[in-house]
């Protein structure tokens, strides 16, 4: 019998599967239009290879970076901090079946713990739930060091000055309206201790990568100068930046 692994799902599942279905439409339709004598045979080989840049080429980016994240080696990025704090509270905010949250209570030094928080939207990742994210820490040995609840970035339910650490990791995009991002923004500075970190990780729009993954949805992305400026609104000391990729790290300091 094999052992049982954690379950961290796919990201954005349900619309991969979607568009790769549109796409491969696309590509029968490209195939018919080319085989096809005349106007009608151009009309159907532009739809088709439109149908192809708007649907498969995000479909398949998509499909290929989930397969990396399934594979590549766990990295808790920006966490050198730990070393620095006696015994670190940290959030993670969208924690989701705690792919990065897990990873950071495995690096957390004695005394140490994480709290999780997420509103389990399983359109979101695949699988997605508070019994998943427990079951996962249970099984990663981190269930004594991490405590996961319900709970949403513009309404954290924890009181003020409670945490060293909080870290979100391509979560703010969600948060569509920017009014509810500046909301999230003044709750993570609530909840932060003074002197307490902040990290952010988003794609940067302009990357050459996250249009290489992600096509023309790349326009649902920030650029960096969008979260600089809302990080440093909220009266954050932004103290490095990391480029990952197109994937970038912000560390402020409240």
């Amino acid at each position: 019998m094999s052992e049982e692994k954690p379950k961290y799902g796919w990201y954005v599942k349900n619309l991969i599967l979607a568009f790769n279905i549109i796409g491969l439409f696309g590509l029968i339709v490209l195939i018919i239009g080319l085989n096809i004598l005349g106007m009608l045979g151009v009309i159907l080989s532009i739809i088709g290879i439109a149908l192809m840049l708007l649907f498969l080429w995000p479909g398949i980016g998509l499909a290929t970076m989930n397969i990396i994240l399934s594979k590549e080696n766990s990295e808790v990025r920006g966490m050198d901090i730990l070393s620095k704090i006696q015994s670190p509270r940290v959030l993670d905010i969208g924690c989701g079946t705690g792919r990065t949250a897990i990873e950071i209570a495995k690096s957390l030094p004695k005394g140490g713990h994480l709290n999780g928080i997420d509103i389990y939207n399983s359109n979101a990742i695949s699988g997605n739930s508070l019994a998943t994210v427990n079951r996962n820490a249970e099984l990663e040995g981190v269930s004594d060091k991490s405590t996961f609840q319900y709970g949403s970035a513009t309404e954290i339910p924890f009181e003020d000055n409670k945490f060293n650490i909080v870290s979100l990791s391509s979560v703010l995009h969600e948060v569509h309206d920017y009014e509810s991002k500046e909301r999230a923004m003044k709750e993570i500075r609530r909840v932060l201790k003074p002197k307490g970190f902040l990290l952010i990780g988003e794609w940067n729009r302009y990357s050459w990568q996250l249009i290489l993954y992600s096509g023309i949805l790349y326009m649902v992305f920030r650029s960096r100068k969008y979260w600089d400026e809302l990080i440093r609104k909220q009266g954050f000391t932004i103290l490095n930046y990391e480029n990952f990729g197109g994937y970038g790290l912000f560390t402020a300091q409240k």
